[in-house]
């Protein structure tokens, strides 16, 4: 393949849409940062929804490797990416859910690091598309939720679990190049 893989990112936001106390352990952003810088390192492009917490960790973590980084953002407006992504996209949409969409549509894996309720839909976008789904197991949310498990009855791909970020960043790459094989 020819083409950079591109790799997605995804995982709880910041403080924008969580209370400092409800954050994750400051280990989980770190673990975010050591994925993002992982995946530039190895030439890849980082793919996350461009805001706070694990999405800038991960952003933070690819741009300390020189890598490249894309966030797709809600609304219309540019400028509202975190620091460290090199190219906003926008959605044009007010609400939430249509970046979600976008960014599964553009990735060849997931790598899933804690998460909420939007972290779920690109779960659920990945799991119906048949994108590799990688769980970095330990870090709350969904995705210590729908770690090793299939997602539904069809039981079409079942979620890969990693417990380090070297082996997510991996399992991600590895599951993303046999897909296009």
């Amino acid at each position: 393949m020819k083409q950079r893989l591109q790799i997605g990112v995804v995982g709880y936001a910041g403080i924008e849409e969580y209370p400092a106390k409800d954050s994750p352990d400051p280990a989980v952003y770190a673990a975010a940062e050591e994925v993002g810088r992982l995946l530039a390192s190895m030439g890849l492009t980082v793919v996350t929804g461009g805001k706070g917490g694990v999405m800038e960790a991960a952003a933070r973590g690819a741009k300390q490797a020189g890598g490249i980084t894309v966030g797709i953002v809600s609304g219309a407006a540019r400028g509202t990416a975190n620091d460290y992504t090199d190219v906003e996209i926008p959605t044009g949409m007010a609400s939430a859910g249509f970046d979600e969409v976008l960014l599964v549509g553009m990735c060849d894996a997931l790598i899933v690091i804690c998460g909420g309720a939007g972290t779920l839909e690109e779960i659920v976008l990945a799991y119906r598309n048949r994108k590799p789904i990688v769980i970095l197991a330990g870090t709350g949310g969904w995705a210590d939720a729908v770690a090793d498990t299939y997602l539904d009855e069809r039981k079409s791909q079942k979620t890969t679990v990693a417990s380090m970020p070297a082996e997510a960043v991996k399992a991600a790459v590895t599951l993303a190049r046999k897909s296009y094989a």
